[in-house]
């Protein structure tokens, strides 16, 4: 019996607690996303495409093991045989491709988004997101680096060839919501672009993303989708009300090459400029949300911070979900698809770990992502060998050691950050040979 069927024969019987499970593993979505995209398997093979979607998740989950070694660990091969030569494994992958993949990670993103399965904190009526861009290296094959390119630094090319990826993340639990990914000579603003925005939403950017065209697009694909973002030094504006101390209503001015571009964008447009002092430093903050009665400028300021939340989730994925490691694939299709498995891989784990903070009461971050993937995975390496009978006590042991999984509050910090000196070289000490 497969890791799926004893999945799904077991939490049939499963108790009430541990229900959830099921949801993050449902075959229904892995069979609509293979139909959706003409991928389901017709002839009967070794490895079907049901199989092989869960092999590339797998090859996420099992980052150090060998392809061979992650079929046999999740139990994937049909059939009398247990074993299957690597060469079908990379011809199944070869025939998958990467639309399925990408088709599921946005079924799961978009139906716990819109789910009612746990909490979800909020800004006022409005979901907090963030949106930044991220890069993975890969294998130095003639095809993937006519593909992808790679980023040049001062002097030349990167070592290996590299893909770009735009991610859209919920800050209260690591979530990705949606993703783009592209080759090197697509930059971050241009598949952001491509982005779903959710409605009654806030979405927080970093000053790359300061575009009028862009933030103005952003507003309009969703209903109630505002923005917030650090504002440029170089920023002209023209002040159009003052709603207090350092809180405006501004307008800026659209450029020329932007509404040549884009000849539905006026010559103007508006936001709201916020200033504030921060260690004898004036920041300031622009964003869509210009109700001062409802949004006040000291909230919006202290919501900022949460952009990092990004920043951390890419290093849950870089560095503790694939150790650090680079992509293992080949041809620029199987990288695409394989970064998908990624994503889908990183989004069961978070989204098991938000079930468990919310049986806590606890915030999803204050869970240990590091400590909550070794004990998800732990679950999966060793599921095949588990009886239907012994699942359910697996998983309630999971849900009942959620507690050791809860990081400590965040200390305050006592004191203030600064740059700290460069120590200072000592003098190389020269021996002196007395040749007298």
């Amino acid at each position: 019996m497969s890791l799926l069927e004893n999945l799904s024969t077991t939490l049939s019987y499963s108790a009430e607690s541990v229900a959830h499970f099921s949801e993050l593993i449902d075959i229904q979505w892995i069979e609509a996303s293979l139909t959706k995209t003409g991928k389901a398997s017709i002839r009967k093979r070794k490895l079907p495409a049901e199989q092989v979607v869960w092999l590339v998740i797998g090859l996420a989950l099992f980052r150090n093991q060998p392809i061979w070694y992650v079929v046999q660990q999740l139990d994937l091969v049909q059939g009398e045989s247990n074993y299957c030569y690597p060469s079908a494994t990379v011809q199944a992958r070869q025939r998958l491709g990467q639309e399925p993949l990408a088709e599921l990670f946005r079924t799961l993103s978009q139906s716990w988004l819109e789910g009612s399965l746990v909490k979800q904190e909020k800004y006022q009526d409005l979901q907090v997101f963030a949106v930044d861009g991220v890069i993975w290296a890969m294998p130095h094959t003639p095809d993937n680096f006519s593909h992808f390119g790679s980023s040049k630094g001062k002097a030349a090319s990167a070592t290996w060839p590299q893909v770009r990826a735009v991610c859209l993340m919920n800050t209260q639990s690591h979530e990705l919501i949606d993703a783009q990914l592209g080759d090197m000579s697509q930059g971050e603003l241009t598949l952001a672009h491509r982005l779903s925005v959710p409605h009654d939403s806030i979405t927080l950017f970093d000053r790359a993303y300061f575009s009028a065209d862009f933030l103005m697009s952003w507003q309009e694909k969703a209903e109630n989708s505002h923005w917030l973002m650090r504002a440029k030094d170089n920023l002209r504006y023209e002040v159009i009300e003052k709603y207090g101390q350092g809180d405006y209503l501004i307008q800026m001015p659209v450029s020329a090459r932007a509404q040549k571009l884009n000849p539905t964008l006026g010559q103007t447009w508006q936001a709201r400029l916020m200033e504030v002092e921060h260690e004898g430093k004036k920041r300031r903050y622009i964003t869509s949300l210009i109700n001062k009665e409802k949004y006040s400028k000291k909230t919006l300021v202290t919501l900022y911070i949460q952009r990092w939340e990004i920043e951390l989730g890419f290093r849950e994925i870089k560095s503790s979900l694939q150790e650090g490691m680079m992509l293992r694939s080949k041809l620029p299709e199987l990288v695409y698809q394989e970064i998908w498995g990624v994503l889908i891989a990183y989004n069961l784990i978070r989204r098991q770990m938000k079930i468990m903070a919310n049986t806590l009461e606890v915030s999803p971050l204050r869970m240990s992502f590091h400590v909550c993937s070794l004990a998800i995975i732990n679950l999966l390496r060793f599921a095949p060998l588990l009886s239907a009978g012994t699942l359910p006590k697996q998983l309630q042991s999971l849900m009942n050691q959620a507690s050791m999984f809860v990081l400590p509050k965040k200390r305050e910090r006592t004191y203030p950050r600064v740059v700290k000196p460069k120590p200072q070289k000592y003098p190389i000490k020269k021996c002196q040979l007395d040749l007298n």
